[in-house]
């Protein structure tokens, strides 16, 4: 019988949880990188063994890739290469994203960094190589949260953030990403041309001044048009590779049409803010998100009551899930990565929170139960079944 496994990334260490099929008994490890903050984990199962990939950022050591070949028992963390051009005046605070690459190219992995950068590697993470496409792209200087004129390296090393490197099940040179603060990308030829879209309104002309200029964006006029262009979590749904799914600053969106035109899913749901979302890797237009409140500033926690939003038709309605999740009086956040699901029948559905608590729904997310342990602040819940 295949192994469950929880691939779990915190602000402090790694962690792994294990189970069996039924999912009913959860064994938790010891911490893994101790002292390392781990803002994504993902499992490569191209090879004959499964490698873990992990982004992990030190205050000492600095950021780098991890990779384990023994479910986690041992880690190689050395990344050469992994740095901007000299010429650029950049340097990598934070890895956020690691995925592996297409099946038909065995070595490929992608990172994505703060300041935006993406980053490939042709050996399993051991050598890597910058994406000066993207990296160096016209648009550059207008990545930042709001609109207002060209960012300065420096503000870029605080906002900017490359995230959600999605790899087309059926085409290894079809790549998506998305830039907080700057939009997102997609290229057709493996990386050396990169097309700018907005899940306001699809793909553009999309010149420089559409991050400034409200009526180029497309945007509402009771909108700051750089929210246009801060799409928290771009997610592709593997059944569907032309459907996508954006968790933006104003909204949850989607695609039909591999980003030509987006629809706005946001109604039924209590907010328009909010970071992850998963896709079911088993019902055709099963989604979840996690909305947050936004009455403050800076609040962004659900307010009081945990709860998982379900749609089972494509957004056409939400389902609100609460039971076996804590609340009332419980304010905490579910970050960007911090929601999975598994695939298996019935499915699993899985979150971590930021006051390190991790939850497992076995039944599509109809009942919860807090699985062992509590861990520091959680960023990234990644499932594999092997």
């Amino acid at each position: 019988m295949s192994t469950v496994r929880l691939i779990v990334g915190t602000k402090k260490a790694a962690f792994v949880y294990t189970s069996d099929g039924a999912r009913e008994d959860w064994e938790l490890s010891e911490p893994m990188m101790p002292g390392w903050s781990v803002s994504h984990m993902t499992v490569d199962s191209r090879g004959d063994t499964p490698r873990l990939y992990a982004a992990t950022n030190h205050p000492v050591w600095g950021p780098s890739v991890a990779k384990s070949s023994d479910g986690g028992e041992t880690w190689d963390q050395r990344s050469e290469g992994l740095g901007f051009p000299e010429d650029m005046g950049l340097n990598i605070d934070n890895v956020w994203f690691v995925t592996a690459g297409h099946e038909s190219e065995p070595g490929v992995v992608y990172a994505g960094t703060g300041p935006a950068g993406l980053f490939r590697s042709e050996d399993w993470g051991q050598t890597w190589t910058p994406n000066d496409a993207i990296n160096r792209h016209d648009y550059r200087s207008f990545w930042q949260p709001v609109a207002g004129g060209p960012a300065t390296p420096d503000e870029q090393r605080v906002t900017m953030t490359l995230h959600s490197v999605l790899v087309d099940p059926r085409d290894p040179k079809h790549v998506t990403l998305t830039i907080s603060g700057g939009g997102s990308y997609e290229s057709t030829d493996g990386g050396e041309s990169w097309q700018g879209f907005t899940t306001y309104t699809g793909k553009l002309p999309f010149e420089a001044e559409a991050f400034i200029s409200q009526v180029k964006a497309g945007v509402p006029p009771d909108r700051d048009p750089g929210e246009a262009f801060d799409t928290h979590c771009l997610r592709m749904d593997p059944k569907q590779p032309d459907r996508l799914w954006a968790q933006n600053h104003t909204g949850v969106f989607k695609t039909d049409d591999s980003a030509e035109s987006w629809q706005d899913v946001t109604a039924g749901l209590p907010s328009t803010h909010g970071f992850p979302v998963a896709i079911s890797r088993r019902e055709p237009d099963a989604v979840f998100v996690v909305p947050l409140d936004v009455g403050g500033a800076n609040f962004r926690v659900q307010p009081g009551q945990m709860t998982i939003y379900r749609t089972r038709d494509s957004g056409g309605t939400w389902q609100a899930l609460t039971d076996g999740l804590p609340g009332p009086h419980n304010y905490q956040s579910v970050y960007r990565e911090g929601l999975d699901t598994d695939g298996l029948d019935p499915e699993g559905v899985y979150t971590g929170t930021s006051n390190g608590e991790v939850y497992a729904s076995v039944d599509g997310g109809d009942h919860w139960k807090r699985l062992p342990g509590t861990l520091p602040p959680v960023l990234s819940v990644t499932c594999a079944v092997y």
